[in-house]
């Protein structure tokens, strides 16, 4: 997810980091610029089991790192991660790996490369995203890609590892890391505190990622909406409008790929305040109106679901 800089805080909901450009670019040595702290919480962290209503309420008022079981959302859990920093320290490599333009697929690429790739945003390697949402599936996916590659995980990412097993989302099957289940969906929030650019992750803004976040699960566990999301990504839009919304969402990083911008505009126009809203009008020929989008989008959802 991208929230705008104009509207409260420049960051793409995946994760981010809040560390120097300069500690990034000494690759997979950057171990040290990691906050000793994440790794000592992640060998205690809490996993709290709660109904989704009593998330929001649930969350610690501190920059503590905390897991939720959704008790009646199986297979969702949440991640508040102690900070911005700590959680872009964890999925920094994660999200490039699944999510952003022009990064490979197939490898886990270098922490320089993740410096070099900001850079041509305009952002450096802290700005990558707020939020993050993975299937268990992409996480074992990826600590799997780094034995392959004999990969030294840097300090943020064997947290990351240790509080995914610890959870009991992926596990070691025969040499290979595994997800236990296919259904299990991992989304993660920051603490409140300082981010990047001398913004802050203040209470609202955190509402914002959450909610954006909980919209990629239902993309993800709700066939029906997912298919309503898509059929009307194909049949509803105009070539010149599903043009120009891919156009923005590559401005901010996403791959073009259809798995990646379908859901990320179902994210931004259904799930995400308008105060943190990226997508933006564009008028003229092959220009977009988001609003008009945003309600035939809520209807079409809205009919196929009953």
């Amino acid at each position: 997810m991208k929230l705008a800089c104009a509207r409260g805080i420049e960051v793409t909901a995946a994760c981010a980091l809040s560390l120097s450009t300069a500690a990034w670019l000494a690759d997979n040595a950057c171990a040290q610029a990691v906050r000793p702290s994440l790794e000592v919480q992640s060998e205690h962290v809490e996993i709290r089991r709660i109904p989704l209503a009593r998330l929001d309420a649930s969350l610690p008022a501190d920059n503590r790192l905390v897991v939720f079981a959704i008790t009646d959302r199986q297979g969702l859990y949440v991640m508040h991660a102690p900070g911005i920093a700590d959680q872009g320290a964890m999925f920094s490599r994660v999200v490039a790996l699944f999510e952003r333009r022009d990064m490979p697929r197939d490898h886990i690429v270098t922490m320089a490369a993740i410096v070099n790739h900001a850079r041509r945003f305009g952002t450096d390697a802290a700005d990558l995203t707020a939020g993050n949402n993975f299937s268990s599936v992409e996480l074992a996916r990826f600590f799997d890609l780094s034995r392959r590659q004999h990969l030294v995980l840097t300090p943020g990412e064997r947290a990351l590892q240790r509080i995914v097993v610890r959870m009991g989302l992926i596990e070691e099957r025969n040499g290979n890391w595994q997800a236990r289940s296919t259904h299990d969906f991992l989304i993660t929030i920051p603490g409140r505190g300082p981010a990047q650019g001398g913004e802050s992750i203040d209470a609202p803004v955190r509402a914002a990622i959450l909610s954006h976040e909980l919209g990629h699960w239902q993309y993800f566990s709700d066939e029906a909406y997912a298919q309503a999301c898509r059929s009307f990504w194909w049949r509803d839009l105009t070539y010149e409008e599903r043009a120009e919304l891919t156009r923005q969402l590559e401005s901010m990083g996403y791959d073009a790929s259809d798995r990646i911008v379908i859901d990320e505009m179902q994210a931004y126009l259904l799930h995400t305040p308008a105060p943190y809203m990226p997508l933006a009008d564009v008028r003229g020929a092959g220009g977009i109106d988001v609003a008009r989008i945003r309600d035939k989008l809520r209807q079409k959802v809205t009919e196929d679901g009953r």
